[in-house]
């Protein structure tokens, strides 16, 4: 055969050679861990090595197992054996290709198994690999092939400048993906924004960068933009970030008072790390009220307005319970007019609806049939009289993930839970398991530590948002005044219950066991009610 057509079918032969090759080893080579996602393990680290090597080898194997079947085929034999400097030089790129690749997956590996990326990019790490797979193809024809590659080397030249000229566009973004690998400055998994995009980096690549919004679109942003933009990287050097929310209140309110309830609110989102801890001022006298930002830290600062819309939630909440309000713009004259109004009503007694819906929550809960009967199941008060404790009860609202009280805590009021659910934990000093359990409507809590002196036994957290009624001191001291013998039958129910949670109060974390002992007598307890009634009196 003369001509070209042999140098075609050698060519053609090779790249069928390459592309069974390439389709046999995909499975290993998608085996694969990146080293941006390293799996560790002693049969990963095979499975990478494997998929490194996998396509050089496959190549060499079916080269060889060809050349066999064309020495002992005597049609063949004269048109592929013929030019066994082809052969060699075949040979000789594919064995350098397997050298190379096995030196850098041992690399990878040893990177991986000392818990380390790999320094190198991958972007730049392929641009590595295929200069020097030119560099050994040039040297193999040198070499072995003897071919004088000056032509070539002064052709791809001016190749070269020719395709650079017409890609500018893409050798911009190419430069730029190997600018940003080298700095490190957009790295896969980094939460970033750069200009109006935002979003957690996908992949990057020779021409762009992939990045996931919030919302689960993919943005592919070109890599020159990239380049040129101010990247906003929420992840790097840390993850700690601060947030600000901006609040107002009103001028009735005491900044004291306000703060307090910013940085309580702050504090009570978990999201909110305690160090550094919130910090809360005020930024502007208005005329309709005072403003306020509290600033607080977290790690995931890219779900900023997930968690500033938490703590906002929970400064609302805290407001209320507070009597703290949220003012909105208006005149001089309708800001005096309305704080006189709201003055006004704070001082005034809530409606008898209210007080007749207060007294039905309270008979329908445990303070009513644990507290307010007698051993034999009767009533102590009339309606008429549980109306006179219930003026001067609260019905206060928490919302999810608040805590009510934490064990160890002193309580001068206890609550009736009239709708939701809440969670309490109660940890022991013997290092067992803490108890943990769920509590509903009509359940009481806190009346212990009321009645008893004791600090909170349990820590209660708001599983779902609860409405409460708060039994303060005050309305306690109402009930041990309504009737003498109030205080000698409470005493009496409170030191049975007591006894027979003896044990257990006095394994708590909170107290100590002679203090469990000494306050849980029934004497102790009926000097505290008439010492709470005397002071209540004096008050009075």
């Amino acid at each position: 055969m003369n001509g070209f057509l042999p140098l075609v079918i050698e060519c053609l032969s090779l790249l069928a050679i390459f592309s069974v090759a390439s389709g046999l080893t995909m499975p290993l080579r998608r085996a694969m861990s990146t080293h941006e996602h390293p799996e560790r393990g002693f049969v990963q680290a095979l499975r990478n090595l494997a998929g490194h090597i996998s396509r050089p080898l496959a190549v060499l194997i079916i080269s060889e197992a060809l050349l066999a079947i064309f020495r002992f085929t005597p049609q063949l034999r004269p048109h592929f054996l013929e030019l066994p400097d082809h052969v060699k030089a075949w040979f000789s790129f594919w064995v350098i290709a397997l050298s190379l690749n096995l030196v850098e997956g041992i690399a990878k590996e040893v990177f991986t198994v000392r818990g380390r990326p790999f320094p190198i990019p991958e972007l730049l790490n392929s641009i590595i690999r295929t200069v020097l797979y030119v560099a050994s193809a040039l040297a193999v024809l040198k070499t072995i092939m003897d071919i004088d590659i000056s032509p070539l080397l002064a052709s791809t030249a001016l190749v070269t400048a020719v395709v650079g000229f017409a890609l500018q566009g893409v050798l911009s973004n190419l430069l730029a993906g190997m600018s940003m690998h080298l700095t490190r400055s957009v790295m896969p998994a980094d939460w970033v924004r750069i200009g109006d995009v935002e979003g957690r980096v996908m992949e990057t690549n020779w021409r762009e960068t992939r990045l996931r919004t919030h919302g689960g679109h993919i943005m592919l942003v070109p890599n020159s933009i990239v380049a040129n933009a101010t990247i906003h990287n929420m992840s790097r050097p840390a993850t700690l970030r601060r947030h600000s929310v901006p609040v107002g209140a009103s001028y009735s309110d005491a900044p004291g008072d306000v703060i307090d309830a910013l940085l309580q609110s702050a504090l009570s989102v978990p999201e909110v790390v305690p160090d550094p801890p919130p910090d809360a001022f005020i930024t502007e006298f208005k005329d309709f009220g005072i403003n306020y930002v509290v600033r607080f830290w977290t790690d995931n600062y890219h779900d900023r307005q997930a968690i500033d819309g938490d703590v906002a939630r929970k400064i609302w909440y805290q407001f209320k319970r507070r009597g703290i309000e949220i003012p909105f713009p208006m005149s001089d004259k309708l800001l005096n007019d309305m704080m006189a109004v709201v003055s006004h009503q704070r001082r005034l007694p809530p409606e008898d609806d209210e007080i007749e819906r207060r007294v039905g929550d309270l008979k329908e809960s445990d303070f009513y049939t644990r507290i307010l009967v007698d051993a034999d199941g009767q009533a102590l008060l009339q309606d008429g009289e549980l109306r006179q404790v219930a003026t001067r009860m609260r019905r206060i609202r928490y919302t999810v993930g608040e805590t009510l009280f934490n064990q160890g805590d002193s309580g001068d009021s206890c609550y009736v839970v009239v709708r939701g659910c809440l969670h309490g934990r109660v940890e022991y000093e013997d290092a067992r398991e803490a108890v943990e359990f769920d509590v509903g409507p009509g359940v009481l809590l806190g009346e212990m530590s009321l009645m008893t002196g004791l600090p909170r036994t349990a820590t209660v957290t708001v599983r779902e948002e609860v409405e409460l009624l708060e039994i303060p001191q005050d309305a306690f001291v109402c009930l041990l005044a309504l009737h003498p013998e109030i205080p000698g039958v409470l005493s009496q129910m409170v030191a049975r219950r007591a006894a027979r949670n003896t044990a257990a109060l006095e394994k708590l974390k909170c107290v100590s066991k002679d203090e469990v002992a000494e306050t849980l007598r029934q004497e102790n307890i009926l000097q505290r009610f008439l010492r709470i009634l005397r002071h209540g009196s004096a008050r009075k």
